[in-house]
This record gives C-alpha cells, sequence and structure tokens, in this order.
C-alpha cells in the first residue's frame, strides 16, 4: 500500500468520525429541561472586556426565562476571567442576573474555572448535597452534550437547556466541538 492510499483511508476515517460525532452532537443538544433540579448552571463564555459576547448573552437570556420560571431554583453563574477579560466570566453572568431582578440570594458565583470541565467540577465542590445532585445546564447548542457528560462525572444529573448559537461561528463551533468531545473523553476526570 502506497502512502497515498494510507492517507485517503486516514482522511476518510477522520470525515467520518467528525459526521458521526456531529449527529450525536445534534441528537445530544435537546432540551430536558427537569422541573425537579435546584440549580440552573450557566456556563461561561468570552468577554469583550466586561461585555458579555453574543453567545453568553444568548446563555444568559435563555436561563433567565427558566429563572423568572421556577423562582426556587438557584442560578450558578460559572467562568474565570481570561487573559484578555477585565472580570470573570461568572461576574458577568451574576450582573446579567441582578440588573434582570433576580435576587442575589438565588445566584452562587464559580469564578475560578478555565474550562467546561473546571465550570462543573468547581461547581459541585459549592453544592453542600450529597450524592447526585439535578442541575440544568443552559449552554449553546453545540456545546450542550459535552457538557452533560462532563457534568455527569462530576457527580450531576444533567439536564441540558440549549441556547441559540450565534450564526457566524455555527461552523467553526460545531467543527470544534468534535475534537473537544474527543479530547475531553480522554482527558476530563
Amino acid at each position: 500500500m502506497n502512502v497515498k492510499s494510507i492517507l485517503k483511508i486516514i482522511s476518510i476515517a477522520l470525515l467520518s468520525t467528525i459526521v458521526i460525532l456531529e449527529g450525536i452532537i445534534l441528537w445530544g443538544s435537546r432540551n430536558n429541561f427537569s422541573t425537579e433540579a435546584k440549580y440552573i448552571i450557566v456556563l461561561g463564555a468570552k468577554l469583550h472586556g466586561s461585555k458579555p459576547s453574543k453567545s453568553l448573552l444568548y446563555r444568559m437570556n435563555t436561563a433567565l426565562v427558566y429563572m423568572k420560571r421556577y423562582p426556587n431554583m438557584k442560578l450558578i453563574a460559572t467562568g474565570g476571567k481570561g487573559s484578555d477579560e477585565t472580570i470573570p466570566e461568572a461576574l458577568a453572568i451574576k450582573n446579567y442576573f441582578l440588573n434582570k431582578g433576580i435576587d442575589s440570594d438565588r445566584i452562587i458565583v464559580e469564578d475560578k474555572s478555565k474550562n467546561t470541565f473546571e465550570n462543573l467540577k468547581f461547581s459541585r465542590g459549592l453544592i453542600k448535597e450529597k450524592g447526585k445532585v439535578k442541575v440544568n445546564i443552559v449552554t449553546n447548542r453545540y456545546h450542550v452534550l459535552r457538557a452533560k457528560i462532563l457534568a455527569k462525572r462530576n457527580n450531576f444529573e444533567a439536564y441540558g437547556v440549549p441556547s441559540k448559537t450565534p450564526e457566524k461561528v455555527i461552523i467553526k463551533s460545531y467543527l470544534r466541538e468534535s475534537l473537544a468531545i474527543i479530547k475531553s473523553f480522554f482527558l476530563d476526570f
């Protein structure tokens, strides 16, 4: 077998894997909000200085609907401060909800994390309940499946609540997520 044939086989295998993963990501992104959960976790996303990116704004807008509808649920705002951000993502999330009339005693802040796995790991550390804890995780549609998988690894019974993904980053986000699922499968424990 020559080099060209080997590269062709590798390319077909890689493309097939990405197509299968994209199908799984789409299947896993459905909304299965739980009214029994005590918490809504909003996963952090990029800030521009202290201003939320569209991705984060969509996440917060989606979570706000549920926070207003279910006044007994608490919000866990997640996300640390990136090198080009002036405040932690969690603080931007908290400020948004305070400005929308959500009481501060309903908001828990996790502001040390650097990635999705840490968002969930550190959030779990803030909850003092033993055993599996039911949570609703709000994130962009492409990210729901992996967030639920990582939540399960952190002793959560996770329910996904997808928010819109900005149109200009849809393709990039889904392709990147398929690679992130592979990485998380092997490294995020």
